[in-house]
């Protein structure tokens, strides 16, 4: 007989994590403000080097990576790809102020992606990272 069937274990409910990466100061203060008032725990970064540190020293898996396309050193695809490579359920937000070229559309035929054009409300972004995050299937749409 063990002593494991009186020891009453609890799951602890923990919220979605999401990695935020924006090279804008006041778009990332503001999306992880937004993202952390709904619920969120939000880790951020502003380059995608940083991202990918970030991403690799996180203490339990990153449940959406929200990734502005166009970053300086790394882009948001390649970061994607980076962290995909390490935990391959992570599910892909790209936002960008330009139209998603054929590489981003390509990454986008994939599950678990979506994309969405900046300017956007922020309810936009909240409901495109509900989706993904319920694996929805019309999340990986272009908005």
């Amino acid at each position: 007989m063990n002593n494991y069937s009186s020891v009453q274990t609890e799951v602890i409910d923990m919220p979605p994590r999401i990695l935020l990466v924006d090279d804008d100061n006041s778009i990332r203060d503001s999306l992880y403000t937004l993202l952390e008032n709904a619920g969120y725990e939000v880790l951020a970064a502003s380059n995608g080097p940083d991202g990918l540190t970030v991403f690799r020293q996180s203490t339990r898996p990153v449940d959406l990576l929200v990734t502005d396309y166009n970053l300086p050193q790394m882009s948001g695809l390649e970061l994607a790809r980076e962290c995909s490579r390490l935990f391959p359920d992570l599910k892909v937000l790209y936002v960008s102020g330009s139209s998603a070229d054929d590489a981003l559309q390509a990454d986008l035929q994939v599950s678990k992606r979506g994309f969405l054009a900046k300017p956007f409300r922020g309810d936009e972004l909240l409901r495109k990272a509900r989706a993904l995050l319920q694996d929805e299937s019309d999340s990986s749409k272009v908005a």
